[in-house]
């Protein structure tokens, strides 16, 4: 049922996929990347699943995988002379057939890594994975390219689909304590988040992108040095609304309540960073001035939120409430989830979204001695223009920035990009 909601609202608005790249000093052999592509769907079966067509008299999507062997479009394209960006958009813009194709593409770049090697670029329908089920597909590319068998999980496909039925409403007290949960969303019709301020943006479709990383102090200062019931999360977050308070002030334009997305990991901790799927709801956090009269205050006025959000029974709020739609309703009606989601008319619009994976257990690698680079974001879409996916490997932070081209001109995302950079070294001072 989270799946079959992200459906309806991809169609809504843009594309809904995870963006996930590899910068390598390594000239991919593209055969041999295709042949690993399949053996990552025969290991974790949403990569290669398609939808089965539906007709006005179904009541239900379902996934089916191929009789024979998996098909995933690997492709290469020779960089030099080419804009990355429009390369980017060629791939992450175009949406998926999740009849007609697995919801998974990847592309080689030649050139565009390190040191002239290559660039591989993954498109992750987000219907069919989250941040988490994303990178261990990318995982099991790599490991599969490398020749190693892929690491399996702890607990099958089939095994943690059923997971989800511990997530429903147990009671009717529960299921009105989730519908009082989800009544708060319908506060941002009356009183909407802020919007970030425009500079440079064009009308072209698309998104741009910009990166960070952390240098190994600030990570490490990050990291250890917080106050008790602070996490680094909080952190993040706060130096995000403050950063978006600051730059609202300086182009022209005020920030009251500032509303950021956060997708919530509804997997269990023995498997957190385990199975590729579609495992995650999405919550907001919210500051108003008054929380952001400097980071820690922030930090400790989101602490209290997320603390709440990702309880079980609280993230799973909006799972419980989609378990309450009656099971025969038709698919057509089905297309107003959005809507019954999160309010009437447009409700998915925070100010910004952050998805933050965490420590990265195992970083995906083509071959053991490359140099190598892993980036990935998560949506953005009209109602929430800008999104930045965190991840931590190698002892450094890394943020990965997307936001739709009318937000942002390239030197204006980039200067967005600092001000939140900023706003991290200045929470942890």
């Amino acid at each position: 049922m989270i799946e079959e909601s992200v459906h309806h609202i991809e169609h809504e608005f843009q594309p809904w996929n995870i963006q996930a790249e590899l910068e390598t000093t390594v000239t991919v052999d593209v055969d041999r990347l295709g042949e690993a592509a399949a053996t990552a769907c025969a290991v974790h079966p949403i990569a290669g699943a398609r939808k089965r067509p539906s007709d006005l008299s179904s009541t239900r999507f379902e996934w089916e995988l191929p009789e024979d062997e998996y098909e995933v479009e690997v492709g290469a394209i020779d960089g030099e002379g080419r804009d990355l960006e429009e390369i980017q958009n060629q791939l992450y813009y175009r949406r998926f057939d999740l009849t007609e194709e697995p919801p998974f593409r990847v592309l080689v770049v030649r050139g565009e890594g390190i040191d002239g090697g290559d660039r591989i670029l993954v498109s992750m329908n987000h219907v069919a994975a989250d941040g988490v089920g994303t990178l261990r597909i990318a995982q099991a590319l790599c490991e599969a390219y490398r020749g190693d068998e892929p690491m399996q999980d702890s607990v099958s496909f089939r095994e943690s689909r059923a997971m989800l039925d511990d997530l429903r409403p147990d009671s009717l007290d529960d299921g009105l304590n989730v519908v009082d949960s989800a009544t708060r969303h319908l506060q941002n019709v009356v009183d909407s988040p802020t919007r970030i301020a425009r500079v440079g943006g064009t009308d072209e479709a698309g998104w741009r992108f910009a990166r960070r990383k952390l240098d190994t102090d600030l990570t490490a200062r990050l990291i250890g040095d917080r106050p008790d019931g602070v996490s680094v999360n909080d952190v993040l977050q706060a130096a995000l609304h403050l950063a978006i308070e600051e730059w609202n002030e300086d182009h022209g334009k005020s920030a009251r309540k500032i509303s950021v997305m956060m997708p919530i990991n509804l997997r269990p901790d023995d498997w957190f960073y385990q199975v590729a799927g579609m495992y995650s709801v999405f919550e907001s956090v919210e500051t108003r001035s008054r929380d952001r009269v400097d980071h820690m205050t922030a930090a400790r006025e989101i602490g209290e939120q997320t603390e709440e959000l990702t309880e079980r029974d609280r993230a799973a709020a909006l799972y419980k409430i989609l378990e309450m739609v009656p099971p025969g309703t038709p698919v057509e009606l089905k297309r107003q989830l959005p809507r019954l989601l999160r309010g009437p008319g447009r409700r998915l619009l925070d100010t910004a979204m952050l998805s933050n994976l965490g420590r990265i257990p195992a970083m995906p690698s083509l071959e053991p001695d490359a140099e190598e680079r892993p980036w990935f974001s998560p949506p953005a879409w009209r109602g929430t223009p800008v999104s930045i996916g965190v991840a931590t490997f190698q002892g450094r932070v890394n943020l990965s920035f997307r936001y739709l081209r009318n937000q942002f001109d390239q030197q204006a995302g980039e200067e967005f990009a600092d001000y939140v950079v900023d706003h991290v070294e200045r929470a942890i001072e």
